[in-house]
């Protein structure tokens, strides 16, 4: 959906975009020049972003005037609008290469320091929000958001309240919005770890990992096991069935690879619902001969390590999937780190030649088509393993109205909240 632009055509490798009127917080208005010097600043070497393998395909980048940006691409990229979602600058701003507080949203930065950051509603917004302003602050104990929600300090919680207390908070008067995401949750695989790239391995792995009672018991149903990527509902969904839960399969599997009695160590968060889930996919393994040391880390630590392929197993999630080229991104035999995100190393001629092919495929359905083929090889090969698609669990307050959680797991819906009856008195101050 257009945001900053108002439209955009296409000829052959060129992309013109028609900017509507907009400002910025300070007043000063949205031009193409700011659009041109964003984009320059995310492509240049000093900024080592983890979008510069996404701006490869494009050529050029310039203004034709104060309301037109021309986009030329080196080759037909059908990610490319998908590309374009991001955040604009100011121009002065962008050239510097200094952090940027300026922005053009509806909400404006009023300060910010490790762990707050207060925002305000913004009057040069189209519509400006109906809430005077939002305080974001990190509460890395899953306990005190849940008091603080009961107390009335914290006024919205978004995917950060474990799954059990939610019936507790319930009673006690908030309001608990459940919805279906697209969020993707897997178990990664290191397919350079001997045992881990044969496929047979990787299939009792995923035979042996009872997700619909892992879903059921420790997330409370709040969340799809998943045989694929792409939730349903995506235009390029292939309605891969989820493996079936089947400990017999996985020690026959095992048995034929020589693989009984294999040791793995698995790597996660320190964040006490990831440790119990990955303390029941320990144990289902086990069930069928394969032992698990579970390592929990600090997420930077983790991350880090999951970066530099330094893992045997681990399980992430992606957020906020919109294209499919996602899969050109993550398993793409010229895409491991650090250029891309293949971390565990797979590499198969077929995706590679299909992955290829949907980027500069123009018609969606040839894309869909190209992508529902991508699935299929993923499933015979399986160099991850789907867990689930979780939903999208928003709590709070009762006067809080108007926010509607978003699939991707954003906080834009706050633009639209509002407070019923008056904001509720702070005590101590709500996020």
């Amino acid at each position: 959906m257009p945001d900053l632009a108002s439209n955009w055509t296409v000829d052959g490798l060129e992309w013109r975009f028609r900017l509507r009127p907009a400002r910025f917080h300070d007043g000063s208005p949205v031009r193409a020049a700011d659009v041109v010097a964003t984009w320059r600043s995310l492509a240049s070497p000093s900024m080592r972003g983890l979008r510069q393998a996404e701006l490869e395909p494009i050529a050029s980048v310039d203004a034709l005037d104060d309301e037109t940006v021309r986009f030329v691409l080196r080759e037909p990229h059908a990610p490319f609008l998908s590309t374009t979602t991001i955040g604009i600058v100011k121009r002065a701003c962008a050239e510097d290469g200094r952090e940027c507080e300026v922005g053009n949203g509806p909400f404006r930065i009023v300060s910010q320091d490790a762990d707050t950051v207060v925002l305000a509603a913004a009057t040069t917004a189209d519509a400006p929000p109906a809430l005077p302003g939002v305080v974001l602050r990190a509460s890395p104990d899953g306990a005190s958001r849940a008091l603080g929600l009961a107390r009335g300090t914290i006024d919205l919680v978004q995917n950060a309240v474990e799954p059990e207390l939610l019936p507790w908070l319930e009673r006690r008067g908030l309001v608990v919005d459940s919805r279906p995401g697209s969020t993707f949750q897997y178990l990664g695989l290191n397919l350079e770890v001997p045992a881990l790239h044969d496929p047979r391995v990787r299939r009792a792995i995923a035979a042996a990992i009872d997700v619909p009672a892992i879903v059921a018991g420790l997330l409370a149903g709040h969340a799809r096991p998943a045989g694929e990527l792409l939730p349903p509902g995506h235009w390029a969904h292939a309605a891969t069935p989820a493996q079936a839960y089947d400990p017999a399969l996985a020690r026959r599997l095992l048995d034929e690879a020589g693989a009984r009695g294999l040791r793995l160590q698995y790597k996660t968060t320190n964040v006490d619902l990831r440790r119990r889930v990955a303390e029941a996919i320990a144990f289902d393994l086990a069930a069928v001969g394969i032992d698990v040391e579970i390592r929990p880390l600090e997420w930077g630590a983790l991350y880090g390590d999951v970066r530099r392929g330094n893992f045997e197993l681990f399980s992430l999630a992606w957020v906020g999937i919109s294209d499919p080229d996602l899969y050109f991104g993550w398993l793409h035999s010229s895409m491991r780190p650090p250029r891309g995100n293949n971390r565990g190393g797979y590499a198969s001629a077929a995706v590679d030649r299909l992955t290829t092919e949907a980027r500069r495929e123009t018609d969606r359905g040839s894309r869909a088509g190209r992508y529902r083929a991508v699935a299929d090889e993923v499933a015979r090969d399986l160099p991850f393993v789907p867990l689930w698609w979780s939903d999208v669990v928003a709590v709070h307050s009762p006067r809080l109205a108007g926010f509607a959680p978003s699939p991707t797991g954003d906080l834009r819906g706050l633009a639209a909240a509002r407070w019923q009856g008056g904001a509720p008195p702070r005590d101590g101050g709500g996020s």
